[in-house]
């Protein structure tokens, strides 16, 4: 059987002699020399794709083929237990109706509208706290809770919003925020 290092040692010494015999014909009629030169260019080239392969190819290919005829293991990540995160919703009471409005979005509520922050779903409630900011709902203490407190416009801090007529309203639980949501007062 024949090697492919027998087979490149060939090669390259056939290139050589073709570069050697291009140089004569080049010297008796420069046509045909110029003609050998492109084909000794040409086999050149082959031959040093063919070098590529053997020497630097196919001994990676080698590696990879010594790790197929091993055992292969399969092996199982071990997932921690994930909780999908859980849509949190703050229920509203505006004109006898409850709204509930996701954490991150916005809620538009007319200035004479008086409203409330009924409830909180999605979450448990110890230790958790909603502050609209810029209200007071508990005069005596300002707690930072709001649920359960009727707010207007008129009574709202217009020092503390956000952009024109906005405001935000932060959930904390055990003094962690968790989520704002904003309301904004339209005409």
């Amino acid at each position: 059987m024949i090697k492919e290092i027998h087979i490149l040692s060939v090669l390259v010494t056939f290139v050589f002699l073709m570069g050697i015999l291009t140089n004569i014909l080049y010297r008796i009629k420069r046509k045909k020399g110029f003609c050998a030169l492109v084909l000794t260019l040409i086999f050149s080239c082959i031959t040093g794709y063919y070098i590529y392969l053997i020497l630097y190819e196919k001994p990676i290919s080698f590696t990879f083929e010594k790790y197929e005829k091993q055992e292969k293991v399969i092996v199982k990540p071990k997932f921690e237990k994930y909780k999908k995160p859980v849509e949190i919703f703050i229920i509203f009471k505006i004109n006898d109706a409850d709204i509930k409005v996701g954490i991150e979005d916005e809620i538009e509520i007319k200035k004479n509208t008086t409203f409330m922050i009924k409830d909180i779903e999605g979450i448990d409630k110890e230790n958790l706290k909603i502050n609209f900011v810029g209200f007071v709902g508990n005069k005596k203490s300002n707690d930072g809770q709001d649920m359960g407190y009727k707010i207007n416009y008129k009574d709202i801090r217009k020092d503390k919003e956000i952009d024109k007529d906005k405001y935000k309203i932060e959930i904390k639980k055990d003094d962690k925020k968790i989520g704002t949501i904003f309301v904004k007062f339209v005409d």
